[in-house]
């Protein structure tokens, strides 16, 4: 390969996790190539281009662990045909985005939002599409400890919240692309009033990332394969449940004792008994 070539097969190699949502042009930006050496090398591999250098990079990261589910034959799950293998990329995708999650987490980060959500005022999280509801558990949970938590899954109500927040405050943003218009917007609204960002996203190298305080990265490779982003969603809902143990643990007697009171208010609305 010529250098520029041989510069850029490193850095899918290396890269491999967060390569495939990038775009070709952010891609040559991170590797440090030209467009066209991209469309070079895509050639020398006999792909037609570039969106099938994406798909096939992210076939190929897909590894789950021997003994899953993806790693068992049709006679072990005591199934086959075409359902088989549909069951093998949704559980195996999302298997494979909770390993690589936990195996990318770095602590000083999650130290940082842990400290940033425990001193703040009020925190909003906003989010988009799967990733509101993703927001909206993570608000959920932080109420529960007695947290200020609010969450917007409307971009208007998003950027006219987001300009009310003070700098003691903290916006947490959901996105897994780390490109949404709405959320960013939101981000730079929120940077401007002094407020401090936490972004979960599957992107490092997106606009969110670059902008946000502190990253927490979730690690999916589902989106490539234009299919429902439910692997990234799991990896996601993990990251919300660890800020939410985490912050119970740091929180001591008070925050348990919070916890315990809202479960207790809840207690009047479950049926009680055996079903018959």
């Amino acid at each position: 390969m010529a250098p520029a070539q041989r510069r850029l097969a490193h850095y899918l190699i290396e890269h491999s996790s967060t390569a495939p949502d990038l775009t070709i042009t952010d891609l040559a930006e991170e590797a440090g190539v030209s467009v066209g050496t991209i469309s070079q090398l895509c050639r020398r591999l006999g792909l037609r281009g570039y969106q099938d250098l994406r798909l096939g990079i992210a076939r190929e990261a897909v590894s789950v662990p021997p003994g899953s589910l993806a790693g068992r034959t049709d006679a072990d799950r005591g199934a086959s045909g075409p359902f088989a293998s549909v069951a093998d990329r949704v559980f195996g995708a999302g298997v494979e985005a909770l390993t690589m999650t936990a195996r990318q987490l770095d602590p000083r980060h999650l130290g940082s939002a842990v400290d940033l959500i425990g001193r703040a005022e009020r925190v909003e999280w906003v989010g988009v599409g799967s990733a509101g509801l993703v927001a909206a558990e993570g608000a959920l949970k932080l109420r529960k400890l007695g947290i200020d938590s609010v969450a917007h899954i409307d971009g208007h109500q998003q950027v006219m919240s987001a300009a009310l927040l003070g700098d003691r405050d903290v916006l947490i943003v959901v996105s897994h692309s780390g490109r949404t218009m709405d959320v960013l917007e939101s981000v730079q609204v929120a940077r401007e009033r002094g407020a401090s960002v936490i972004a979960i996203t599957g992107v490092a190298a997106s606009p969110l990332a670059r902008q946000a305080h502190v990253v927490l990265p979730t690690v999916s490779y589902d989106t490539a394969f234009q299919v429902e982003p439910m692997a990234s969603m799991l990896a996601q809902l993990a990251m919300v449940q660890l800020l939410f143990l985490v912050l119970l643990e740091a929180g001591g007697h008070a925050a348990e004792e919070r916890l315990a009171r809202t479960q207790q208010a809840l207690e009047s609305r479950h049926v009680r008994g055996r079903l018959r």
